[in-house]
């Protein structure tokens, strides 16, 4: 899958502070993935992490995608590819998959006992 970073917002309320004209989460970062047949779905890109001397990227759907359930967690690893945009790659060892669902789980654990936003400088948000 193809990496296309965009900001999405349907939702037509009149104060937001995305720019998009709405009073709603709109920094929930709405992601347009596209597969290898072109078709394109939308998730919520979830974070990123390093693990292992790799990168992975963790997305939940935003529209109803067949196959996937609402709160579903998709990771791929992250590889580079053309330009700005960036290759996703199905984690095919479960092994592994399991392990950087972990990883996953204690990042998202720890911001959350944080309460820290993305901009945040303490201990805690730098993995220290």
């Amino acid at each position: 899958m193809k990496d296309e970073e965009k900001k999405v917002c349907n939702c037509a309320e009149d104060d937001c502070d995305c720019g998009c004209g709405c009073d709603c989460d709109c920094e929930d970062e709405i992601v347009e993935l596209t597969d290898e047949s072109g078709k394109k779905m939308k998730f919520y890109h979830v974070g990123t992490i390093e693990f292992k001397n790799a990168y992975y990227a963790a997305f939940q759907p935003a529209e109803e995608i067949e196959g996937v359930d609402e709160d579903e967690l998709i990771i791929f690893e992250v590889a580079d590819g053309e330009g700005e945009e960036s290759e996703l790659l199905p984690i095919e060892d479960q092994d592994l998959l399991d392990d950087v669902y972990e990883e996953f789980c204690r990042v998202l654990d720890e911001e959350e006992e944080c309460g820290c936003d993305d901009d945040c400088d303490c201990d805690c948000c730098k993995g220290e």
